[in-house]
């Protein structure tokens, strides 16, 4: 693997870890609310 295409997976794969974090942490802050809702639903 040349030092370009190992520079080029790197960026994808940082990007795709940025965006597994970023969905984990929209379900992490959705389970929050649904909680929350359903403690002041009673």
């Amino acid at each position: 693997m040349t030092p370009d295409e190992q520079a080029t997976f790197e960026k994808r794969r940082r990007a795709r870890n940025w965006a597994i974090l970023g969905a984990l942490a929209g379900l992490a802050v959705l389970f929050y609310f649904i909680s929350i809702a359903r403690l002041l639903r009673g």
